[in-house]
């Protein structure tokens, strides 16, 4: 595993006439049957499957130290091992036939080093059950169905192209950038021209109210949008994670055609351990949203964005560092909100060449008018600990404390911090509405 250090930047197809698909089905561990199974096209367009903005329940809650323990699988009682039908005809049905068999108590595999054509949305449920996703899901870029047809996401009026919902599973790609997705993502790159947030540019993979699931070796080349969306869930593992989201359009030289390349945005979600990433792209590498709590995030390298601790305060009742006036409807506006960013610890953290090292910002908005409302905002960031910051930054103001007047931070501590502009000298700390700030001096250069 190359990864070393905690960087935060903040097939082939069967035959033509073989139309279906060939599973081994083990009903119990002493008896194996091979079967061919004709598959009938899953009418998924029907299937109604919303995520709310509003919790429809409170996932169990488990006081962490250093992230949750891996989900097991054990003694699966089931196995369906799937293989793509080619000549660019859709695997999805396929694929979901195989999770209602196997999904509970079993085992679905798709073998390496096949490519599934994916040409409609997905929804499965997996109750202690293992997907081996050894080849890849190619999502395809036909961007009418998928913006027409995919699952709702009510968070910030955004969509999914697949849900995993369950209990006690493993999703697992089978190695280090091996096994996953292909978004076929410079499509939507494309049609966005660089303009945030496009309606209808869905989510890869969303996790939703599940518990004790792991998702692990798996790879997300070219991803549509956010890679990863966990929501109203807990006990959550995703490790050994690969993400690469870039532009290859000369159009978008200079334009940030990546925007929107997330790696994982949360919504309600507690005991989270993410742990050995290398992310790619043009936003978040971390976004953790209203709610997220218990979260270890250890061993991470994040190229081209940061870890933000929002979309906070976007919705009155929510999280968001937004101004304190409310002015649009989200994605593109919002505001008004409360809350809280507490007792978080950063230690390890490396930056190259980044903006800033650290910035807490008061003043978020989409809508120019919220701009005269800066110090608005009601979102508090309180007890934050930052140890062994190192690297460098391209502008003289290396650590940023730009607070709200409204709601000022607090009890925000330093220790082992050397931090230098690209040119060499020493970057400075700047601290707006910031109390008892220690182990530097607030409007001062780093020494």
């Amino acid at each position: 595993m190359p990864l070393k250090k905690l960087f935060f930047l903040v097939a082939f197809g069967s035959c033509l006439y073989h139309a279906s698909a060939l599973y081994n089905e083990v009903p119990s561990r002493r008896a194996s049957v091979a079967l061919l199974l004709d598959i009938q096209a899953a009418n998924t367009s029907s299937l109604q499957v919303t995520l709310p903005l509003h919790p429809p329940g409170t996932p169990s809650s488990t006081t962490i130290n250093d992230g949750p323990t891996s989900t097991a699988v054990t003694s699966p009682i089931k196995s369906c091992i799937v293989t793509p039908h080619g000549w660019g005809i859709d695997d999805s049905p396929a694929i979901l036939a195989a999770v209602d068999r196997c999904g509970t108590d079993g085992i679905i595999t798709l073998p390496a080093p096949y490519v599934y054509i994916i040409s409609q949305r997905m929804y499965m449920k997996l109750i202690r059950a293992r997907l081996e996703i050894l080849g890849t899901l190619s999502f395809t870029a036909n961007l009418n169905y998928w913006i027409e047809n995919s699952f709702r996401v009510e968070f910030q009026n955004q969509s999914t192209a697949w849900i995993i919902e369950g209990s006690d599973f493993i999703v697992d790609g089978g190695g280090w950038a091996q096994g996953g997705i292909d978004g076929n993502g410079q499509a939507w790159m494309t049609r966005s021209n660089g303009t945030s947030n496009q309606f209808g540019r869905p989510i890869s993979m969303s996790i939703y109210n599940s518990t004790n699931a792991t998702v692990s070796s798996f790879s997300f080349r070219q991803p549509q949008f956010w890679s990863i969306w966990v929501q109203d869930s807990n006990n959550i593992v995703l490790k050994d994670i690969y993400i690469n989201g870039t532009n290859t359009d000369p159009a978008g030289k200079g334009n940030n055609y990546e925007v929107n390349i997330d790696g994982l945005d949360t919504l309600r979600v507690d005991n989270l351990l993410v742990e050995n990433w290398l992310f790619h792209g043009g936003d978040d590498c971390l976004a953790p949203k209203g709610n997220s709590t218990n979260m270890v995030f250890r061993n991470l390298t994040c190229i081209g964005g940061g870890i933000a601790f929002g979309s906070l305060g976007q919705y009155p009742g929510y999280f968001k560092s937004w101004v304190g006036v409310e002015a649009g409807v989200p994605p593109q506006g919002g505001g008004g909100g409360t809350g809280r960013v507490s007792n978080v610890s950063f230690l390890g953290l490396e930056t190259k060449n980044s903006t800033q090292a650290i910035y807490i910002n008061k003043c978020y908005y989409k809508v120019a008018s919220q701009a005269e409302y800066c110090d608005t905002s009601r979102l508090e960031f309180e007890d934050l600990s930052f140890s062994d910051v190192t690297g460098t930054v391209r502008t003289t103001n290396g650590i940023s404390l730009n607070c709200s007047a409204m709601a000022p931070c607090s009890h925000i501590s330093f220790s082992g911090v050397n931090l230098r502009e690209s040119s060499g000298l020493r970057a400075n700390l700047i601290c707006v509405n910031a109390l008892d700030v220690n182990g530097l001096s607030c409007n001062s250069t780093l020494v």
